[in-house]
C-alpha cells in the first residue's frame, strides 16, 4: 500500500516531503502496533490437550501443562492465557 504512495508522494511533492510522510505513517504505524501488543506476554504459557493420549512424550503425564511457547506442529496456532 505504501510502494505506490511512496513513488504517487514523489512525482507530487518531492523527496524530502514525501519520505517525511512515510516516516510519519511508519511511526504511526509503530505506536498502533505497540497499543494493540498485550501488556502481559509471558513467554511460559500454561495450556492442554484433551486430544492427545496421556502417554505422548509432550505431554509429560498430564494434560495442562507450561513451557516457553512456539507455534510448531504441537502447537498450530498460539494458547489461550488460561
Amino acid at each position: 500500500m505504501t510502494y505506490p504512495l511512496s513513488g504517487w508522494l514523489m512525482t507530487q511533492l518531492g523527496p524530502v516531503v514525501a519520505l517525511g510522510i512515510l516516516a510519519a505513517l511508519a511511526g504511526a504505524g509503530a505506536l498502533f502496533a505497540l497499543s494493540l501488543w498485550p501488556r502481559e506476554d509471558p513467554e511460559v504459557v500454561a495450556h492442554s490437550y484433551d486430544n492427545l493420549p496421556l502417554d505422548h512424550p509432550h505431554l509429560k503425564g498430564g494434560r495442562r501443562h507450561a513451557h516457553p511457547f512456539v507455534v510448531d506442529d504441537e502447537h498450530p496456532r498460539w494458547a489461550s492465557h488460561l
